[in-house]
């Protein structure tokens, strides 16, 4: 006999529910997506770039080269055919007095693809070395998508190698707090009494620390090695050093909202029928809060997290903008590739391609925001369609 619809509906779980939910949520499908690509595209980083993460900064020649020109089509012939690139040589305009690149239409480079490149090899998702490139050219010729910054390096690589650290830290950052927000909310609604009280000040205090001046100061004193706290650590922190502690101190300040919800919502399951059978039955406490009650909260903080991490990465790229995020030697954050954008005695309106690592930052905090909204709409029931 065939089952009745209603009943194969009802008998689905709440996370069936509200991942069917989600997908109908289009805008949030496509924020999604995006996400999707910009993960890959930057745990690929090494293979996709056709030019490590500080190629060629020794190189003054080629200093805010624009973006390369490809050709699709023969010059002489007009017709399509393999594309390819020609050298450039620096001149100075005789009116302006400004750095120009001339095509030398006399020798072309095709464009090849699966290039190896010893000088330039890499780590796959940190496992495997390699150095095979997705795309390059042969020397003396060079490609670059999004051109050069100051230092001649290839912006478009090096947005690449940025997103590995900008788009991780929120990440990192959130399942830190998400540690520390249902260990210590779960215990304060659950035990209540002192407990309670304890981790309600500790949150408090907390809460009154803003969490980008800690960070200011915190990298401004392990930063300089003159100070005994910085020596302590080696002299000078160094990039990983640095986006550690930028992780444990964004996780460290921004539990405290997390742990206060979890909190209230464990004070009201508690007291359901379910949590008290639990407990009729023998189950011991640490089993009743972290096989009935904490998972109880799933759908609140699987929300929170993922609205969350858009905050984290923006505070990481305001700390690397202003100079006290990872270091440029090396390694790449996109708060730290717009800051060249900025530097001093550049002039934004003739190397404008130095403002797109501001793209992918927009891109980022926007989808984080779409997917979201989208599993907040999933979860409630009164919006479910």
């Amino acid at each position: 006999m065939a089952q009745n619809p209603r009943a194969r509906s009802e008998a689905k779980s709440q996370t069936q529910i509200a991942l069917e939910q989600f997908r109908r949520h289009r805008v949030a499908m496509i924020g999604a997506g995006i996400l999707v690509v910009m993960y890959t595209l930057t745990a690929f980083a090494g293979f996709i770039a056709p030019y490590g993460i500080n190629e060629y900064r020794t190189r003054p020649a080629a200093a805010f080269r624009p973006p390369t020109q490809i050709h699709w089509t023969d010059p002489d012939t007009g017709r399509l055919t393999r594309p390819f690139v020609y050298d450039v040589t620096a001149e100075r305009d005789p009116v302006t007095f400004q750095r120009v690149y001339v095509e030398d239409t006399s020798v072309r480079y095709p464009i090849k693809f699966f290039v190896k490149r010893p000088e330039a090899s890499y780590r796959i998702l940190g496992l495997f070395e390699s150095d095979r490139h997705l795309f390059g050219v042969d020397d003396p010729a060079r490609i670059f998508l999004w051109g050069t910054n100051n230092l001649g390096k290839d912006v478009f690589s090096r947005v690449l190698y940025g997103g590995q650290v900008s788009l991780t830290i929120g990440l990192l950052a959130v399942w830190v707090s998400l540690a520390l927000g249902l260990l210590f909310g779960g215990l304060a609604g659950f035990y209540g009494g002192w407990v309670d009280e304890l981790v309600m000040r500790i949150v408090e205090v907390l809460s009154a620390i803003p969490g980008l001046f800690l960070l200011v100061v915190l990298a401004s004193l392990l930063q300089d090695p003159r100070n005994p706290l910085a020596q302590a650590f080696g002299l000078e922190m160094n990039s990983a050093q640095t986006f550690l502690m930028i992780v444990v101190v964004l996780g460290l300040v921004g539990w405290g909202g997390l742990a206060r919800t979890i909190r209230s919502l464990v004070l009201s399951i508690r007291e359901m029928d379910y949590a008290q059978a639990a407990k009729a039955l023998g189950a011991s406490e640490r089993r009743v809060l972290a096989k009935h009650l904490l998972p109880a909260t799933a759908s609140y903080v699987i929300v929170d997290l993922t609205l969350a991490i858009p905050g984290f990465i923006l505070t990481e790229t305001g700390l690397s903008f202003i100079g006290l995020g990872p270091s440029e030697v090396d390694t790449a954050s996109w708060g730290l590739l717009l800051r060249d954008a900025t530097a001093r005695g550049i002039s934004i309106q003739f190397v404008p391609w130095l403002l797109i690592p501001g793209i992918p930052i927009f891109l980022a905090v926007l989808s984080w925001n779409l997917v979201g909204d989208g599993l907040r709409d999933a979860f409630d029931p009164r919006k479910r369609r």
